[in-house]
């Protein structure tokens, strides 16, 4: 009997990881895999350097913007971060995209980068199976992205803002227990 052991390309290739991408905070120019250059619309020859512009100009504009934000902050703490957005209408209608990264300094050179994984979440958004199933997904969704507030919030030091975040946590959780006791599913 041969020992289990993962592949990394082939988990790769089998998910919703899209490749890599490396951001220069000092140019704000920004390499793409080929895939993700695809569906950024960005040409080919400029994936492995192009402008954050030029490459975020396929993405909806409120998220274009935050997507920006949150790439030029990461340059600034070096912390892990992640960042959803929905592309604009194309040949394969609009996308959910994640991008998670971190910033990192080269000890030798000094420079900094910010590099990391492109992840195409579009599959998990579209409608699929009852209306029953679909509105677990979002409730299930809801409550990620409430307990991810709740972290998030701590180190914001604004109790007021805290306040909310607690009460809308709470009513995730009235709603998740409502789909859950519904269906008469074991919670997971």
């Amino acid at each position: 009997m041969t020992a289990f052991q993962p592949d990394l390309s082939s988990a790769l290739a089998g998910s919703a990881c899209l490749g890599a991408w490396a951001h220069d905070p000092a140019s704000d120019r920004i390499a793409l895999s080929p895939v993700l250059a695809r569906l950024l619309a960005v040409p080919a020859e400029a994936a492995t350097g192009t402008s954050l512009t030029l490459a975020l100009a396929a993405v909806e504009a409120e998220d274009a913007v935050r997507v920006a934000g949150v790439l030029r902050a990461a340059g600034e703490d070096g912390r892990p971060f992640e960042a959803e957005f929905r592309t604009r209408p194309g040949t394969d209608g609009a996308r959910w995209l994640r991008l998670m990264g971190r910033c990192g300094r080269d000890p030798a050179t000094g420079a900094v980068t910010t590099q990391g994984l492109a992840f195409d979440l579009t599959e998990g958004r579209r409608p699929v199976g009852s209306d029953a199933q679909q509105a677990q997904r979002q409730v299930n969704r809801l409550a990620d992205h409430a307990a991810a507030m709740k972290g998030l919030v701590a180190g914001l030091r604004n109790p007021p803002l805290a306040r909310l975040v607690d009460e809308v946590a709470v009513e995730v959780g009235h709603e998740l227990a409502r789909h859950l006791r519904g269906g008469g599913r074991q919670v997971h």
